[in-house]
């Protein structure tokens, strides 16, 4: 969808970017959306696509210069309508997002845990996100509730960050989490193949006795009728 007065303005060029925003709540409207986009810049176009809970959004915009600073550096969330949702390069393929998905740790947190005194002072007097993020080196968050339950997903650039994150002494229980993937079809074993192949033996070898005895049984009946003919021409000579 391209939007009205979607000028560039000579200066302006240097920071249209193209982006791939995902963890929008589902239930946010196209006008919410573009409504809080504003506090990023100015969007030229835009597309929407709902996946369950969530809904992701590819734009093209221009960013006003600290969040286009925040854009070059590469940061892995930015702040939009009061929560955090992750951004990419719009350019990006889906394996180089899927990339950054590859280490989670994944924590059960309490009900009332934005109300916890965790919450504020969860490890040296430092929030349980300032451990997460400065501390641990996280990159990216995500809250959920699964079930009932309350859960946050911490994302880290390296295998190292995430055993970092394991291996510091928690509140709240925190497990290895892995990204889903699609099931793959089993291929079939070789004991589904093998009564088949010894079947169609036995077909092929069956075929194979009936046709020889077929071979064997032609020359014996021509055999036949040559000696019934000469014996007819024997009587036939003696009549006359």
């Amino acid at each position: 969808m391209t939007i009205n007065n979607n000028v560039i303005h000579n200066t302006q060029k240097g920071q249209v970017r193209t982006i791939m925003i995902y963890d929008i709540p589902a239930a946010w409207s196209h006008d919410a959306i573009l409504e809080h986009l504003k506090l990023w810049g100015q969007v030229l176009e835009i597309s929407f696509k709902i996946q369950h809970k969530y809904q992701s959004v590819w734009t093209k915009m221009i960013l006003k210069p600290t969040v286009d600073t925040d854009f070059i550096m590469r940061t892995w969330q930015q702040k939009l309508g009061g929560g955090l949702v992750r951004w990419y390069p719009g350019h990006w393929k889906l394996r180089e997002r899927k990339a950054r998905e590859r280490f989670q740790v994944k924590f059960s947190l309490p009900d009332d845990w934005k109300s916890n005194p965790l919450a504020f002072s969860y490890h040296n007097e430092q929030s349980f996100e300032h451990i997460l993020s400065h501390e641990l080196k996280g990159h990216a968050f995500i809250h959920l509730k699964v079930h009932g339950k309350q859960q946050l997903i911490a994302y880290f650039e390296t295998h190292e960050h995430l055993l970092r994150c394991m291996e510091f002494s928690h509140h709240w229980k925190p497990t290895i989490s892995t990204p889903p993937t699609k099931q793959k079809i089993p291929p079939k074993s070789n004991k589904d193949k093998k009564p088949y192949s010894q079947q169609s033996k036995g077909k092929n070898l069956g075929k194979s006795l009936s046709s020889l005895t077929r071979s064997r049984n032609k020359p014996n009946t021509q055999q036949k009728t040559n000696d019934t003919r000469s014996l007819l021409l024997k009587l036939l000579n003696l009549l006359v």
